[in-house]
């Protein structure tokens, strides 16, 4: 029998098939979080709060929503019969807000569903013999608490609790179990309060954002002093910390400076300055702080304001550079897709193999010591084997 011109053999036509799997499995990983190192299991609970004092800005015609969506990881007891979280809910209302974030067809993160945690969902918490020291996420604008997942999890491992906070408007995308859904407002919104000046637009915000930490603190005294809640009695209120990126990082840097009382330790991820002026910044921080600084903001009065911090903070403070860093880098966006370093979108030192673990690990030694009296030897060690990490001291 005699072949015909041009026809594609059955081999052939697998062979296609098998290397456009292997690409689109590349370009789109559907592989699952890498477990963190800590010795527990990690719960994860979604809580939904009251906002019981939302901002109305009648200039945009905006009224907040009356509620705050809140994701929490804990230390696991028995995880037998629990269902394991997905990184990203399979909702078509998420794909659509990081369309509209990213301006990337939502196509693109639909595959992030079959992604799976190492958190399971309703967890009985861990009965541990130490109470759980707290930290609070504050995400950048326009992000999630669960591009902070690996962070959550290694913290969680380790005996923390750790609190994301997801406030509608703020956030890539918020949405409630009465089908209720918030978008992003914009990252023009300062400009849009045309009555006041970007600073002052940028300080409105954070502000008002900041009360969400009050309100965090109002739940987890009420988890701690309910007897049927899990937590009963497990929740270290004396042991609070911050952790703030980007946008969040102009929240946790103007709850620390107002009320570093109620804190222990911040820890600040390229932090947003833009509302603090110099006066504000001359006497520091009150209590120990990680400062974290990417390439892109090593320049330029965020790098200033940033080198201002450590000088003026009398508590350990440490200031660590990240090269090969973009501002994006300090949440999960290269686990998305490789796509984002060849798209610009993260820095080279992503494409190294754990390289958002070395830097959540520096963030858990710096805990350790401040919580559990730990040495900080771990993290100067992960300092010194990583060519593009350098560390600034201030005792």
């Amino acid at each position: 029998m005699k072949s015909h011109l041009g026809a594609v053999s059955p081999s052939m036509l697998v062979a296609i098939s098998a290397l456009l799997f292997s690409v689109l499995i590349y370009l789109f990983p559907i592989t699952p979080i890498a477990p963190p190192d800590g010795p527990y299991d990690v719960g994860f609970k979604t809580f939904e709060i009251s906002n019981p004092d939302p901002m109305a800005v009648w200039e945009l015609n905006y009224k907040d929503a009356d509620k705050i969506r809140l994701d929490m990881w804990y230390p696991a007891g028995d995880i037998e019969g629990c269902e394991r979280k997905s990184w990203i809910d399979n909702d078509p209302r998420l794909y659509e807000g990081f369309e509209i974030v990213a301006g990337y067809p939502a196509v693109l993160f639909q595959h992030l569903y079959q992604v799976k945690t190492n958190s399971y969902i309703d967890a009985e918490p861990a009965k541990l013999d130490k109470k759980y020291p707290v930290v609070i996420i504050l995400p950048g604008w326009s992000s999630i608490s669960e591009l902070h997942t690996s962070l959550a999890e290694l913290l969680a491992s380790n005996g923390y609790i750790v609190v994301g906070v997801e406030h509608p408007g703020a956030c890539t995308v918020v949405t409630f179990s009465d089908g209720s859904t918030y978008y992003f407002l914009g990252t023009d919104l300062p400009k849009k309060l045309s009555n006041m000046s970007i600073e002052e637009a940028v300080d409105l915000l954070a502000s008002y954002l900041a009360k969400d930490i009050d309100y965090i603190f109002e739940l987890l005294q009420e988890l701690n002093s309910d007897k049927a809640s899990g937590f009963y009695g497990r929740i270290d209120l004396d042991n609070i910390a911050l952790y703030g990126h980007s946008g969040g990082g102009a929240v946790a840097l103007e709850y620390a400076l107002k009320y570093g009382d109620k804190l222990s330790a911040v820890i600040l991820a390229d932090p947003t300055t833009t509302p603090f002026p110099s006066e504000e910044l001359k006497d520091g921080l009150s209590m120990p702080a990680f400062l974290i600084e990417s390439d892109e903001w090593e320049t330029g009065s965020k790098h200033e304001k940033m080198a201002m911090l450590y000088k003026n903070t009398h508590s350990p403070t440490y200031y660590m550079k990240v090269h090969g860093t973009k501002h994006v880098d300090f949440a999960m966006v290269r686990q998305l897709s490789p796509l984002t370093y060849f798209f610009g979108e993260t820095g080279k030192f992503m494409n190294k193999k754990n390289a958002l673990h070395l830097i959540d690990l520096t963030e858990l030694y710096f805990l350790n010591s401040v919580f559990f009296e730990k040495s900080i030897s771990p993290l100067i060690q992960i300092v010194e084997e990583t060519p593009e990490l350098e560390l600034g001291i201030s005792r």
